[in-house]
């Protein structure tokens, strides 16, 4: 197993995996689309047992796998209960991801529907700034940066120049991604160049991970209709935010494009955060959650699926057994310290 798929890396992905369920909006009004079922038929849609729904009835966290839809895919499946109302989880993480449960965080900025950082300078190359520049500034097909060809021979044509310049072209590629996205959906999201005549393509990710949601196309067809279809067939009770996170991962910051999306199916909730565009580390993210209210609080049933090119070619199978594990332990962890925080409240 190579080193840079060790824990640090898997546990960073983790991480920001778990901030998925932070929901930035107070939802209202009941929407047209089909109630989400009991926690019982949830469960039982990922062959949890009548044990496991009792378990989480008494507070425990359970968890288990799901089929990835590739060799390079992480695929987790958790639900907990948190005793509290849906409305309360909502108010409580309706500001998106903080440090308060991810000590990598290190900024986070809203990026607004006119397309512009509310904060610019969020982006910064810091940890490691004049390295990171030089890495910006040399960049190479491979997987140090995740850049498309075109977005390599931008960075190659400032050579000379310095951080401060460099950060503004990152601003620069982000924003370009994000009006990308905004306006085409998947279909605008570039994919990321390898090698000679070799490319990721997030998009096809992506689109993979958000077929392979069964539960919400069965249960929530309009909100699965909207995610695979985006920007087109927007319902009026959805409601997106788009953010700009920055992370500090062995060294290096790491920017994440992030959409998040959420509506309400009578008393329940439906949200997905979907990370479009990663730095470097990983390629993309898709996390789907549910929260149902139940007798003693709000049952979480949530669904994570990463990417990385860590995870292709010899030996697969065990590298994907290993992140898994390791992946679900820090989520769990980082959802444990979130209960906390709500319960104190």
């Amino acid at each position: 197993m190579p080193h840079s798929f060790r824990r640090k890396r898997i546990g960073r992905r983790a991480r920001l995996a778990a901030i998925a369920l932070s929901v930035g909006a107070v939802l209202s009004n009941a929407t047209a689309a089909r109630a989400l079922p009991t926690l019982e038929a949830l469960m039982a849609d990922f062959d949890f047992s009548k044990d496991d729904v009792q378990r989480v009835r008494n507070g425990e966290l359970v968890k288990t796998t799901t089929k990835e839809t590739s060799e390079r895919e992480l695929a987790a499946v958790m639900v907990f209960l948190v005793k509290a109302p849906a409305q309360k989880i909502l108010s409580s993480l309706k500001s998106g991801p903080t440090s308060r449960n991810d000590p990598q965080v290190q900024a986070v900025t809203e990026i607004n529907a006119e397309g512009t950082l509310v904060d610019p300078k969020v982006v910064t190359l810091q940890p490691g700034g004049d390295k990171e520049a030089q890495r910006y500034l040399s960049a190479e097909p491979g997987d140090t940066l995740n850049l498309s060809t075109a977005e390599i021979a931008s960075f190659a044509a400032l050579k000379g120049a310095g951080q401060a310049q460099v950060e503004d072209a990152v601003r620069q590629l982000l924003l370009a991604r994000y009006q990308a996205y905004r306006s085409q959906g998947l279909a605008g999201i570039a994919p990321y160049a390898r090698g000679k005549d070799k490319q990721s393509q997030p998009a096809d990710d992506l689109r993979r991970q958000t077929e392979a949601a069964q539960g919400l196309k069965k249960y929530a067809p309009a909100f699965y209709d909207a995610f695979m279809n985006y920007p087109q067939g927007i319902p009026a009770e959805l409601k997106q935010r788009f953010f700009c996170i920055r992370y500090a991962m062995s060294g290096r910051p790491v920017f994440a494009l992030r959409q998040r999306l959420a509506m309400p199916l009578g008393d329940a909730y439906v949200v997905a955060d979907r990370d479009f565009y990663v730095s470097h580390d990983y390629n993309d993210t898709q996390a789907v959650g549910a929260l149902l209210p139940v007798e003693n609080g709000t049952a979480v049933v949530y669904v994570n699926r990463t990417t990385t090119d860590q995870l292709g070619g010899f030996g697969a199978s065990a590298k994907q057994a290993i992140g898994r594990n390791m992946m679900a332990k820090q989520i769990s962890e980082i959802f444990e310290k979130a209960r906390t925080g709500l319960k104190d409240k």
